[in-house]
């Protein structure tokens, strides 16, 4: 029963594990490989040990942490951005404000996880939660409504801030009492195959994820406006997915990528005389943002403009349940770095410097991060699994690399006219990774786990992935456990029977 103990959590989040692209974090997101070898080398690894066990990693070096926490704080403003148009644009509340509220929350709380974490080297992002962002829109919308177009200027903003933060103290709590209730056989709980399964899902929803950044539907895929956009990403990712297979470029692949493509589009903009604002209504750059100084946050957030009697109405406390999948992330975050997991006591009385066994303590780590965030008046940041994945694979691999991140999207809160870069990115960029990390994970979590351990692990992986694209992640982690469950009974009862004859 005590194997079953975090799925308590995870049952009353079954929305927030949906395969969206909502709830797809982030452009962000390799497997849990050691970064930069080729598919033979991984692959001769892969069948030399099983999928989940520790392997050797490359030591940190200081200009791979520098290249990762400046991609890292760079991508967390992108985020920043993305979670503020969702938010605070449909219902007219400024996108600055928006983007400074998830900035701080990321700031702060990577602070103090970095600080506290008991995993080796400290790599762990705490990154903006798009999980809570459809409910967070749709307590927006419900205080516009409540509020009305006769209340004062800055209540609205005020009520939907203050709502933003009761939202991440409940999730500071949920974390904390997640963390009483630690698994201590993850291995037993997520056998390989239901990790890879898991992952090769994560993956497809980053694919996916590459659209939605495009701003495309399901049924506009096959017009000629859409394929301009999407072909390319498309193209632009497998080449780099394919030389990153390779090597090539080594932790400054994605930063030359990045610099590549908005060098060629803003080029052929030049070239065709395409003026800026053009090129944004046809999807080629992301959206214009005005940046305005850090202490606008702070004045915004007056209690005595909060409308308390909506914030705490049925129909706004209903919004505002922190569905988080830090649980989920957290027991996959082993996989991930290769380490193997003892959640079943935290040290004492403070966790390790660099220990190669994380305890309990991490989740305690992120619930003290995510109050201090709140505190601060930022937004819900927990533990991104694929971010951090992304993040070590570019070369962030110590403690350095994830305060550098943090001083990073600082930069963008001191520096406010820097928010207006955010609308020069272009839109193939940030998809074509999403195409790229995507097919990462795909393909290293089917293919090369079915290489590595069999067809019949490599079904299962499939028949994981199948149940989290058709249904969600809860319900793919749910029968995963089921069914390994059985099976395990299964090969317990044929080894008795056995035994007897």
């Amino acid at each position: 029963m005590r194997l079953l103990l975090p799925l308590l959590f995870l049952s009353s989040s079954a929305h927030a594990l949906q395969l969206s692209a909502i709830s797809s974090p982030r452009v962000a997101a390799p497997r849990a490989c050691t970064p930069w070898l080729s598919s033979r080398a991984r692959l001769s690894r892969a069948r030399a040990a099983p999928v989940a066990q520790a392997t050797a990693e490359p030591a940190p070096t200081r200009m791979g942490s520098v290249v990762a926490g400046t991609y890292t704080g760079v991508m967390q403003f992108t985020f920043a951005a993305a979670c503020a148009s969702i938010i605070f644009a449909p219902v007219g509340l400024p996108l600055a404000i928006g983007i400074q509220h998830g900035l701080v929350g990321f700031v702060v709380t990577q602070a103090v996880v970095a600080r506290t974490t008991s995993v080796r080297g400290g790599v762990a992002l705490a990154v903006p939660s798009f999980e809570v962002l459809p409910f967070l829109a749709r307590f927006a919308v419900i205080a516009a409504g409540a509020v009305g177009a006769g209340a004062g200027p800055g209540v609205l903003l005020a009520t939907v801030l203050a709502g933003s933060i009761v939202a991440n103290l409940l999730a500071a709590a949920l974390l904390a009492l997640a963390s009483e209730a630690p698994v201590d056989n993850i291995d037993r709980l997520l056998p390989p195959p239901l990790q890879a399964g898991l992952f090769a899902a994560i993956g497809w929803s980053l694919y996916l994820l590459s659209f939605d950044v495009l701003g495309l539907g399901a049924g506009a895929l096959l017009t000629l406006q859409s394929a301009r956009l999407w072909v390319p990403a498309n193209l632009f990712g497998l080449g780099l997915w394919r030389a990153s297979r390779k090597g090539v470029g080594g932790p400054l692949l994605i930063p030359i990528f990045i610099l590549a493509v908005s060098a060629l589009v803003h080029g052929l903009r030049l070239a065709t005389g395409c003026p800026v604002p053009d090129a944004r209504a046809a999807g080629w750059l992301m959206a214009e943002v005005v940046g305005e100084p850090a202490s606008a946050l702070w004045r915004s957030l007056s209690p005595s403009l909060v409308r308390w009697d909506v914030l705490f109405s049925a129909a706004a406390l209903k919004q505002l349940v922190p569905l988080v999948n830090t649980v989920l992330n957290y027991v996959l975050y082993g996989p991930l770095i290769r380490q193997k997991l003892d959640l079943k006591t935290a040290p004492a009385p403070a966790p390790p410097v660099d220990s190669t066994r994380p305890s309990a303590w991490e989740l305690r780590s992120h619930a003290l991060g995510t109050a201090a965030a709140a505190a601060a008046g930022g937004y819900s940041s927990y533990l991104g699994l694929s971010d951090s994945a992304i993040h070590r694979k570019i070369g962030g691999l110590d403690r350095f690399s994830c305060y550098f991140a943090a001083a990073v999207s600082a930069l963008f809160l001191c520096a406010y006219p820097l928010c207006g870069l955010v609308g020069y990115l272009p839109t193939l960029a940030i998809a074509g990774i999403c195409v790229y990390v995507g097919c990462d994970f795909l393909y290293d979590n089917l293919v090369e786990a079915t290489r590595a351990n069999g067809a019949r692990a490599g079904l299962a992986a499939a028949t994981v992935l199948a149940v989290c694209v058709w249904k969600d992640m809860l319900h793919g982690s749910l029968l995963g456990i089921a069914g390994a469950q059985a099976c395990g009974w299964w090969q317990r009862r044929q080894q008795r029977r056995a035994g007897k004859e």
